[in-house]
């Protein structure tokens, strides 16, 4: 049987983004109890303010948009700037809620979708290890060097060698890796059935489905800026200024 939540209740603000399990949970509304509760009924047995609440709600529960830019009008600086503020960042906070998430889901569901939250889990938690050394290897090693190359390309002066020989040698390890958890992406994606949840799931397991599949975008979006912008400038400048 079909679990579907009348708009406006718990269940249904629940069901749209785990963005808006974190905010619900904020305010101690119990989503699996009270998913067919009335948000407005919910925030007044508690004495909230049911519109700021629900003002809360739509932004979290907007979708996360992918930005255009004009990359040949930015600096390499800030075209980094972009990556980490926007994918970086969205990583470090996304990756442990939905991995906590994930945990829960496996001990409140694992007897009737045991076989499926083991998969998903077994590839998440993967993909996860790999960003996180991922991200502070490009944080800490690549970007800073391409940072000092372009410094060294505008004011005319030589950029000293990195101590890994060549910029491609370190891009050569990102983009395995990237290739990695594109795969990683493709197999949760199998796992999911596309990330369509069963017909009786619960609210907080569609919200979790909704969240994998939004992560998905915004990781192929940051690997195409990585691999297809950032690097090729980044080579670019190493062999202008070795002249």
């Amino acid at each position: 049987m079909t679990h579907t939540y009348a708009p406006g209740t718990v269940g249904d603000w629940t069901s749209r983004s785990f963005r808006c399990v974190v905010v619900i949970e904020k305010y101690g509304i119990d989503f699996h109890t009270e998913a067919d509760l009335a948000l407005e009924d919910a925030c007044r047995q508690r004495g909230l303010n049911a519109a700021a609440v629900q003002a809360e709600l739509e932004a979290a529960a907007a979708p996360r948009q992918a930005v255009e830019k004009d990359w040949d009008s930015m600096s390499l600086r800030q075209i980094i700037a972009h990556v980490i503020e926007r994918h970086h960042e969205y990583l470090k906070l996304e990756l442990p809620r939905l991995r906590a998430r994930l945990d829960r889901m496996a001990n409140r569901h694992g007897e009737r979708d045991g076989a499926l939250l083991a998969r998903l889990h077994e590839v998440y938690c993967a993909v996860q290890e790999e960003l996180n050394l991922h991200l502070h290897k490009e944080e800490a090693i690549l970007f800073p060097v391409l940072e000092r190359y372009e410094s060294a390309s505008v004011s005319g002066q030589a950029a000293p060698p990195p101590p890994f020989g060549t910029v491609r040698n370190p891009m050569n390890v990102m983009e395995h890796e990237h290739a990695a958890v594109t795969e990683a992406l493709v197999k949760m994606r199998e796992i999911t059935r596309d990330y369509v949840p069963a017909d009786y799931a619960c609210a907080n397991f569609r919200a979790v489905f909704r969240s994998l599949e939004e992560l998905e975008a915004d990781l192929l979006e940051h690997i195409r800026i990585e691999n297809n912008i950032i690097h090729p400038r980044g080579e670019a400048l190493e062999r202008a200024l070795q002249g």
